[in-house]
């Protein structure tokens, strides 16, 4: 693929300008032509072809994104409990089925994840890492459960703990489950807040798998903040509903999507990548 003027080629100036209107909400013409170092008329036919591909819609001047791909307005942790509720009850499920006495795992503060501890408390013995909250406080009748909780601010919409992801436990965690705001091919795995992401990501570099439970309605969403590219997650467990064709991607890609059916019985729990226990 040539290079057009300003020295980036086509391929990267279309990357980054999805990663400006990710980050922004809005891109224009004339910011993106300055930036780049290319002419308005190179950045209008790129826009042009990002719309056609269904990744941005064109405004007068620039672009935003298309309102199907937007993730709406983020809920507190009290309201999004109750919400999807068996759908949560089974991804969590499933999810928790992959864990295994001896384990040590990472846990979020999305409300997915709070649905697993039900499902792990019965474990022994178990570390469990967290900056939620609500996710220590279900483990507090279980004393063979071994909590750790990184410091920083408290998030009152997540009940959690973010912005400083250090000290982290020294501890090498067989799995890390996370939820999501958004999952989609031009942004990959997404969400709201900067400083929960922060948390997210500082988690998962300690993590040999990372697990993203999410169901159907985030996929083919996107949120501001990028927490990591769909070929940087081992699993997705998700509801029926997900669409085929980013189902199929992330499966292309080594990422092994499991449905998690409502009616269905849990999953057989997979061997970890290594034997830490």
């Amino acid at each position: 693929m040539s290079s057009g003027p300003g020295g980036l080629f086509v391929k990267e100036r279309r990357r980054e300008i999805l990663e400006r209107l990710r980050a922004r909400g809005r891109v224009s013409v004339r910011e993106l032509s300055r930036l780049m170092g290319v002419s308005a008329v190179t950045i209008r036919q790129d826009l042009r072809s990002l719309e056609a591909a269904g990744l941005l819609e064109r405004t007068h001047g620039g672009a935003v994104l298309p309102q199907s791909k937007l993730s709406g307005p983020e809920l507190s942790f009290d309201i999004r409990i109750g919400e999807r509720h068996d759908e949560k009850e089974a991804i969590a499920r499933v999810a928790a089925s992959l864990v295994q006495g001896g384990m040590s795992i990472a846990l979020d503060a999305s409300t997915t994840a709070f649905a697993m501890v039900p499902y792990l408390k019965h474990l022994r013995p178990l570390i469990v890492v967290t900056n939620s909250l609500s996710v220590a406080h279900g483990f507090l009748d279980a004393p063979h459960v071994t909590v750790h909780m990184p410091g920083g601010r408290l998030r009152r919409d997540s009940v959690a703990l973010v912005g400083r992801t250090q000290p982290l436990p020294e501890i090498n965690l067989n799995f890390g489950f996370f939820g999501a705001r958004g999952i989609s091919s031009e942004a990959g795995i997404t969400d709201s807040d900067p400083d929960e992401v922060g948390v997210k990501r500082a988690l998962m570099a300690r993590c040999l798998r990372t697990v993203i439970v999410a169901g159907a309605d985030k996929w083919d969403r996107v949120a501001p903040y990028e927490v990591a590219a769909l070929g940087q997650v081992h699993t997705i467990v998700t509801s029926p509903g997900a669409p085929e064709p980013l189902v199929a991607l992330c499966r292309s890609l080594g990422v092994d999507v499991v449905v998690a059916s409502p009616e269905g019985a849990p999953l057989r729990a997979k061997q970890p990548a290594s034997g830490i226990y």
